[in-house]
């Protein structure tokens, strides 16, 4: 996990600047726009973290699971990935410039989307559990056409040109490459877990299930729309080189990208108990004493 995710992080941070120095174009940093940002982040945060505990406290009433409360250190570990990972999307918009806020350095836009992060991954997870609850919500999304089913090598061979193609090539070519260096980010981890032949959000299109990526989408949307409109009622700034259907679009891939990652972060907790998730590994070489011989 530790190798994956590590490949991932450098993968973005790397690609794009080694984009603008091979075609010889130099970064600009992005102008910030007038306006309040900190305390609408921080109100567009608590209005992510309220909507969750609503939809767990529905979920446990219904089904009788909550996620925060018999899973605390997995969402715990989920919201410390979600506020790496935005940091990074906020990284990649440094080089695109999809949006501004009033964030008057590149350190304060990180620090602003770890923030949104951190709440908004765990807002996902819960309200994707929500969302399976429902009666004949899953039905809609089983059991349909099936795509045909790739190796696992042959399908990380096909999306890593594409990824390489999205990072580099979007990074010069924004207006035209823009799908695709969005796309990127949840492209790369899918493919670094094929090759680690780890499951992914679309492990079940090949028998036809598509719940995840359903439930996964209307998540996104639905928390992303939720963060955005609290932060612009509450006063924020922000600029959206977007239209609504793009947005739309964006906020979904978002949310397959949380399912994605806290699939990852799953893999710790996979067939253990909560004590064995943090119990130390023994020495790896056995020692033999004497008295043993």
């Amino acid at each position: 996990m530790r190798t994956r995710l590590t490949a991932y992080v450098v993968a973005l941070l790397l690609l794009p600047p080694l984009a603008l120095t091979l075609s010889g174009q130099e970064w600009e940093a992005p102008v910030p726009i007038p306006g309040a940002v900190w305390l609408p982040t921080l109100l567009g945060a608590l209005a992510v973290i309220a909507f969750g505990i609503l939809l767990d406290t529905l979920t446990l009433r219904r089904t009788g699971q909550s996620l925060m409360r018999s899973q605390r250190f997995y969402v715990l570990w989920n919201a410390v990935a979600g506020g790496v990972t935005c940091m990074l999307l906020a990284y990649l918009n440094l080089f695109s410039g999809s949006w501004f806020t009033p964030a008057g350095s590149e350190t304060a836009a990180l620090l602003l989307a770890a923030l949104s992060g951190f709440v908004m991954l765990p807002a996902v997870l819960i309200a994707r559990l929500w969302l399976a609850g429902l009666p004949g919500l899953v039905k809609l999304s089983t059991r349909k056409f099936a795509l045909p089913a790739l190796s696992a090598e042959t399908a990380a061979m096909i999306l890593l040109p594409a990824v390489l193609l999205g990072l580099m090539g979007g990074t010069i070519w924004i207006d035209r490459l823009g799908w695709l260096f969005w796309t990127a980010p949840l492209l790369l981890l899918v493919a670094l877990q094929l090759l680690w032949h780890e499951s992914t959000v679309f492990t079940g299109l090949g028998q036809g299930d598509w719940s995840r990526v359903l439930l996964g989408t209307v998540s996104g949307i639905v928390v992303g729309g939720i963060a955005l409109a609290a932060f612009r009622l509450s006063g924020g700034t922000i600029y959206l080189a977007a239209n609504t259907w793009q947005l739309i679009a964006g906020l979904a891939l978002f949310g397959l990208l949380c399912l994605q990652v806290s699939d990852v972060v799953a893999e710790n907790w996979r067939g253990k108990t909560r004590g064995e998730v943090f119990k130390k590994k023994p020495f790896p070489i056995s020692v033999v004493s004497k008295k043993d011989q």
